[in-house]
């Protein structure tokens, strides 16, 4: 069976350019350099599913080269072909995302502002080409599931200033479980911590072991955070081995940008004041990174058509006898080797102050309360000695909460403890001199009993703040 599609019509024309190539040089050249050019060619032509080939113009934009570095890891794509296989066999396609700002939307617009659902989002771009090769009977249903009124969905579940140690505990609370494929966006959100790989290795492991087996594509982006180097380079190696497509739009773009910084409003949002944010992308770099993403799609369906083709009565064989799923690996990564070892399924809970499934609700509380800028929420006091306690149950024994840091907003100090541990308090800090603002977890507790523990937070009259500023800013607390 030959599956039609514009890259089959591609890949034809592109064939059939060669074979005239290879015919023409064996009549008019001599043997031996005859046998060089062919060589060549086939060089050049490598795998006849490349990206070039179903978006030609965006490797004539980019350069074919820098969409070659862009595929910083490929591996075998075992589950986003399961995936493509159930589509191609008439099944509904659900995409979530987990992602930052970036994925919010913002840069996408002269004017700074939230549109995570826009077409012209990257996560967008790529669930639209999908939408647009597997469309639904009933079409598509944007923020929830649509599976059951046989419709494709989208859904982002994108925070801004939240990372991998958010998402790694709450991204049940923006997702729904019955994900299909996950895109993953949050390169940048992650710093160059060692904590970032377990965060990170958390997320995958939870994201992987939901019930529809998902696929998960991981779109890079950075210019300037603290370093050129970012989370994205600590996601690399778990991605690897958990066998994860990597994308990177810095690695396609950044040698370019080196040579030629006029490129640089070209790629990142630019204010009504003429300044450029490198930490967001522009339109143009959503629309990039959004057709890598795409177009890299279409190089597996591809791939699959030539699998496909090679096994007699390939039709009437089963998603899992053409695309077997591969168990989980028992253990982490980052861990010491144990023969016995074997991880339990992560089941976290969490109580974002933005939550809408399990929202932040203490079981007391004195002096605060709940706060947000645009899309941001916090639950927020500046009166120190104020205290919120908050019930929680936990399976493996760890206890966390997520705060905001940074240099800009005089952020105090508080403590926070578990049970009636007060001795064994924590201090948290707001303030810190890194020049950017990003939500940060902390352990409050870990190795606890499994079961209920109380959690207590206390607003400290000391605090780091240079100008002794005291508002400290809780963005949710969690437990595994």
């Amino acid at each position: 069976m030959f599956w039609t599609s514009r890259g089959n019509i591609k890949l034809f024309l592109t064939a059939s350019l060669a074979l005239h190539i290879v015919i023409l040089t064996a009549l008019f050249f001599p043997s031996e350099k005859a046998h060089d050019l062919l060589d060549a060619l086939a060089v050049q032509q490598g795998s006849t599913c490349g990206i070039c080939q179903f978006d030609p113009e965006l490797c004539e934009e980019l350069g074919v080269d820098n969409v070659q570095r862009a595929l910083s890891y490929v591996g075998t794509n075992a589950r986003l072909r399961r995936v493509l296989a159930k589509l191609r066999r008439g099944e509904r396609l659900t995409v979530g995302v987990i992602g930052g700002s970036v994925s919010r939307g913002f840069g996408i617009d002269r004017e700074p502002g939230y549109t995570p659902n826009t077409p012209t989002n990257l996560n967008r771009i790529v669930f639209d080409r999908l939408n647009s090769l597997f469309p639904a009977p009933n079409g598509v249903k944007v923020g929830e599931s649509g599976r059951k009124e046989n419709m494709n969905s989208y859904i982002s579940g994108a925070v801004g200033g939240v990372g991998t140690d958010y998402f790694s505990l709450c991204y049940g609370e923006h997702l729904p479980d019955d994900m299909d494929l996950v895109l993953i966006e949050l390169a940048i959100n992650d710093e160059v911590l060692i904590r970032n790989i377990n965060s990170y290795e958390l997320l995958v492991r939870s994201l992987l072991d939901l019930p529809n087996a998902p696929a998960i594509m991981n779109l890079h982006f950075a210019l300037n955070f603290n370093t050129i180097t970012n989370g994205g380079d600590m996601h690399l190696g778990i991605a690897q081995f958990y066998d994860l497509p990597v994308i990177s739009l810095r690695n396609a773009a950044y040698r370019s940008v080196l040579q030629n910084e006029s490129l640089i409003p070209e790629y990142f949002f630019v204010s009504e004041k003429g300044e450029i944010d490198t930490r967001h992308i522009s339109r143009k770099g959503h629309n990039l990174m959004g057709r890598l993403g795409a177009a890299y799609i279409e190089t597996q369906l591809c791939e699959m058509e030539k699998f496909v083709a090679s096994i007699p009565g390939a039709d009437s064989m089963t998603i899992d006898q053409l695309y077997p799923l591969e168990p989980i690996p028992r253990m982490q990564v980052n861990m010491r080797y144990d023969k016995d070892v074997v991880i339990p399924t992560i089941k976290p809970q969490c109580f974002p102050a933005n939550g809408k499934k399990n929202p932040l609700v203490p079981v007391t509380n004195e002096g605060w309360r709940n706060w947000n800028w645009k899309e941001k929420h916090y639950l927020i006091s500046d009166t120190p000695g104020s205290r919120v306690t908050f019930n929680l149950t936990t399976a493996i024994g760890n206890i966390e909460i997520h705060y905001l840091r940074s240099y800009q907003y005089n952020l105090g100090s508080a403590k926070c403890w578990i049970d009636e541990d007060v001795d064994k308090a924590v201090r948290l800090d707001g303030y810190w001199k890194e020049h950017y603002n990003i939500g940060r977890a902390a352990t409050i507790g870990s190795n606890l009993t499994p079961g209920e523990h109380k959690l207590t937070c206390e607003l400290l009259n000391e605090t780091a703040d240079p100008s002794g500023g005291k508002e400290f800013r809780l963005i949710s607390v969690m437990s595994i």
